[in-house]
């Protein structure tokens, strides 16, 4: 394309490439406040069955928490360089 194609009623393409840029951004607003407005569907949601807890508790004598210590060595090998 030599020549760009130009709007004959606007002055300018920059007012028309602006103009479309707004419509698209309000259009998707008002689309995200559609879908943010929109109520969840019966239809997509997984009943839960509540079902009672099982939890193990296990008694430490004589303290309220164990003492653990952990060793952690770092084995690695030099490259001089």
């Amino acid at each position: 394309m030599n020549a760009p194609f130009r709007f004959a009623a606007y002055p300018s393409n920059d007012l028309v490439a602006n103009g479309v840029t707004v419509l698209v951004s309000a259009w998707f607003l008002v689309a995200a406040g559609a879908i943010l407005g929109d109520p969840a569907s019966p239809y997509t949601q997984r009943a839960v069955e509540a079902k009672p807890a099982q939890v193990a508790v296990a008694e430490v004598p004589g303290r309220a928490t164990p003492h653990v210590h952990y060793t952690v060595r770092v084995m690695g090998k030099r490259t001089t360089g």
